[in-house]
């Protein structure tokens, strides 16, 4: 076994963290939270950030009733322990006609967002409320976390941490050593082995294009050759006047026939009725040769 030692090391931990232009809250608002339910969540209605506050709350509604019909409407929200409201707003319509909406502002003194529960818009006596709109005001401190910016208040510098790594024996096996390096030799072998055969590959490629390209060029000529030599005879013939060739006169008038025939009969041939026996003879002598008779 081998033992090797390492040297010492010295690793310098350290955080950074940026600085941040502009720290003013900023501010926004919410969408209908009445369309989050009666009751709703403030939990869906309001950001996630913990340095939310609320400064204001807008609603709207048209109550529908009868003139001479009692009806109440409650609207607000309660505490997160529901032990009483953060605000609450009672709009009475005893003896007042229906179908006027009505428009409230409810300006809160930048209420955290953790004290409200949920909220709700709730009726007593005869009537209905339609076109119901709630909407939230809000600003948000980005200095809710200290450590947001070192502007903040509160922000604590990060601390810069030393950590030393102490002398370190590593202990080597020789036997795998020797194993890796004959790997190692193995490898390379290999690799020279297939480095040859790509390069003999790539040389039987290289030959193979440059027979194509020559083929190409052969062909190349063979083809001018011949579109050369049919336009030679073309223009040949287009030299030649071929019309003496095919231009002849035949002279007219009447043939008369000079054969006569005596007796106007043409006898017989004896000789050839002889021949044609004699053939026809020998014809059937062959043909009892071949069947053995």
């Amino acid at each position: 076994m081998l033992k090797t030692l390492l040297k010492t090391l010295v690793l310098v931990c350290s955080v950074g963290y940026s600085y941040s232009n502009d720290l003013t809250p900023y501010q926004g608002f919410t969408g209908n939270a009445y369309n989050y339910g009666n009751p709703w969540n403030m939990n869906s209605v309001l950001p996630d950030p913990s340095g939310t506050s609320v400064n204001n709350v807008f609603y709207t509604y048209t109550p529908n009733k009868e003139t001479s019909a009692d009806f109440e409407v409650d609207i607000g929200n309660w505490n997160a322990d529901k032990s009483g409201y953060v605000w609450k707003e009672t709009d009475n319509w005893d003896g007042a006609p229906g179908g006027i909406a009505i428009i409230k502002n409810v300006p809160l003194p930048y209420v955290h967002r953790s004290a409200f529960g949920d909220g709700f818009l709730n009726t007593t006596g005869e009537g209905t409320v339609e076109n119901a709109t709630v909407i939230y005001t809000y600003k948000v401190d980005p200095c809710y976390n200290p450590q947001f910016d070192p502007a903040c208040p509160g922000f604590i510098p990060p601390k810069v941490e030393e950590v030393k790594i102490e002398d370190l024996y590593v202990e080597v096996d020789v036997e795998q050593k020797e194993v890796d390096e004959d790997n190692y030799e193995k490898e390379e072998k290999e690799s020279d082995e297939d480095k040859e055969e790509k390069e003999e590959k790539e040389k039987e490629r290289s030959k193979m294009r440059l027979e194509q390209a020559l083929s190409a060029v052969d062909n190349s000529a063979l083809f001018a050759e011949s579109f050369a030599q049919g336009q030679m005879l073309q223009q040949m013939n287009n030299a030649i006047d071929v019309n003496s060739y095919i231009t002849a006169t035949v002279p007219g008038g009447t043939y008369n026939e000079t054969v006569k025939i005596d007796g106007g009969k043409l006898p017989d041939n004896k000789s050839g009725k002889r021949m044609n026996w004699a053939t026809q003879k020998l014809h059937e002598e062959m043909v009892g040769m071949q069947y053995g008779k």
